[in-house]
């Protein structure tokens, strides 16, 4: 009788203790330094941009954030790092949305669900922009359009950054729409490919307009071709949008980054982190960003809001993959890659495969 009196008593005790202390642990949250994981290499637009709005969180959270890159297989190497990680707030991921929303339908590595991800916030928002490098000319869509489908025109490289990420559903819808096919060769991320224009390996990418490619095109390192948006960027009032082409019709794009938690995050630390992120989208360092870099500014969500937005953009995102021949791209750029590897850069036989080939061999090494 004593024993199950005591049994009961203890049962009791732990219980009232779990209640006392389950809110005092989530309200001194965080205790440690937290790890972001961004998805892409250091110096892309999604890496400055989260690295921006972590000095901010720092600020308001109290605590160190490290922030560590890795890239690779359209960022799910870093999702899968952050799934090793304890559901505990400690450990978050950095990336675009429609790349990690897109990568499991078109990565086979990529095993992860999207769904049961818990959305932060946005860091940053930037419309694509067209852009090519200094061998080119082109000053307008129908000029770019005219050259590639002109016989005996010389097969131009577009460079993205994987099967399935942002820029190659962008590249693909714009080829889709204007009966044109480019040589494409998938890199990390976009800092690579921006090397390797200023290095004129390659002629085309579609790019986000951030800070770093705004100042490349005032400086005149890199041509503006377009941009994917409904009107004209005050910042590049010159440069037209993409939908003023008859031979394209309406298009735009634009790509956000965010931090997510993983699934299992608690409810009340996700609600935590998304408080620390509104304060960063309202912020003097975000307003000054935004202006400086001609990007977007994104209004602030509440975790609902955020559950919501993560929704219909996945569901959107789906919907342009389902309308589109990606498999086909992929296959072609797997072929490329094949052709690379068996027979080597000598059996290219043109010129132009050749630096697709020297392309190829870059991306594999950063």
């Amino acid at each position: 009788m004593r024993i199950r009196i005591l049994i009961t008593t203890t049962i009791l005790l732990w219980k009232a203790l779990l209640l006392t202390t389950g809110p005092s642990i989530a309200q001194s949250y965080p205790t440690k330094p937290l790890s972001v994981k961004v998805a892409f290499p250091a110096g892309g637009p999604a890496d400055v941009s989260i690295r921006a709005a972590n000095v901010v969180l720092e600020r308001h959270l109290g605590k160190p954030i490290v922030t560590e890159n890795i890239p690779g297989a359209n960022g799910s190497i870093a999702v899968t790092a952050v799934l090793k990680a304890p559901a505990d707030g400690y450990t978050l991921l950095g990336t675009t949305g429609s790349d990690f929303m897109t990568a499991p339908a078109t990565i086979s590595s990529a095993k992860y669900e999207p769904e049961k991800f818990k959305l932060i916030g946005i860091v940053g928002e930037s419309d694509f922009i067209l852009l090519s490098s200094k061998t080119h000319s082109f000053k307008s869509i129908d000029e770019l359009v005219d050259y590639a489908l002109k016989p005996g025109s010389k097969e131009l490289i577009l460079a993205h950054w994987g099967a399935g990420s942002s820029p190659h559903v962008v590249g693909a819808d714009f080829q889709k729409r204007t009966g044109t096919r480019f040589l494409e060769v998938p890199y990390r991320g976009a800092a690579p490919v921006i090397a390797d224009m200023l290095g004129g390996h390659i002629d085309l990418a579609f790019m986000p307009l951030g800070s770093g490619t705004l100042g490349l095109i005032q400086t005149g390192q890199v041509n503006a071709i377009a941009i994917a948006s409904a009107e004209r960027n005050p910042d590049l009032p010159t440069v037209p949008v993409i939908g003023e082409s008859a031979k394209v019709g309406n298009f735009e794009y634009s790509i956000w980054s965010a931090l997510f938690a993983p699934p299992g995050t608690p409810d009340d630390v996700v609600a935590r982190l998304n408080d620390a992120l509104n304060v960063w989208s309202e912020s003097d360092e975000n307003i000054a960003r935004v202006k400086a870099s001609a990007s977007r500014r994104v209004a602030t969500m509440d975790v609902s809001q955020a559950v919501k937005f993560f929704k219909s953009e996945r569901e959107k995102y789906l919907t342009v993959l389902g309308s589109l021949s990606l498999t086909a791209v992929e296959q072609r750029l797997r072929k490329q890659d094949d052709k690379r590897l068996c027979c080597g850069a000598s059996q290219w036989n043109d010129p132009n495969s050749q630096r697709a080939s020297a392309a190829l061999r870059r991306h594999d090494r950063g």
